[in-house]
């Protein structure tokens, strides 16, 4: 399908073609793109996500960490916009960008909190909860973080609450890392965002 003024946006044109009509030649007016209601992601391709909650485990002499990364060569590009956490008391937690592989795999996964990407859906039983993104959760501890770029910072509590950290956007190869900045203590985090496909432009420097 052609649409003027979209050429180039293969997705936008795959919003407007599913959710209004295979004969729009102009997006209508009034038509806002990325303000667009959340269950119009599935038309454009875009997978909305949350994470299960990771707690890792308070080790003597070193500082807990949860970190989400978006898998090397994935393709797509991984948008985190929420965070939760807590802390076993009042504490900082400090967000930093990586590009390390780090911790241990397996705790947690990334479900699709559209349940249309869990197809197929049998009533009566659980929903497939398929690995919504490239994207690989890990958990563990360090000494320290020499390495990580740090973003922002957050105090906490011992509730497991959203807190105010930065939206990032993740491209293949980097990650995002929660760390608590209290040695031995146990923490749990969990994020939320979106993933989509990446165009061959966004992959290069």
């Amino acid at each position: 399908m052609g649409l003027v003024g979209f050429e180039s946006a293969p997705r936008y044109r795959e919003l407007l073609y599913k959710l209004i009509s295979e004969d729009l030649e102009f997006p209508p007016p009034g038509f806002i793109l990325e303000l667009d209601r959340p269950e119009w992601s599935f038309l454009k391709d875009e997978v909305r996500f949350s994470t299960q909650r990771i707690v890792q485990a308070a080790i003597a002499a070193q500082l807990s960490f949860v970190q989400l990364l978006n898998r090397v060569g994935s393709g797509r590009i991984v948008v985190v916009t929420g965070y939760w956490v807590s802390t076993t008391a009042s504490s900082l937690v400090n967000q930093a960008l990586t590009t390390t592989v780090r911790g241990a795999s397996g705790n947690g996964a990334s479900i699709p909190t559209d349940t249309r990407w869990s197809s197929p859906i049998t009533p009566g039983t659980a929903l497939p909860g398929r690995e919504a993104t490239t994207a690989d959760l890990t958990n563990g501890s360090a000494v320290s973080f020499p390495p990580d770029v740090q973003v922002g910072a957050v105090q906490t509590t011992g509730s497991f609450l959203k807190v105010a950290l930065p939206t990032v956007t993740l491209a293949p190869g980097t990650g995002v890392v929660i760390v608590d900045a209290i040695v031995n203590e146990a923490m749990a985090v969990a994020f939320e965002g979106y993933s989509r496909q990446a165009r061959p432009e966004e992959l290069v420097p």
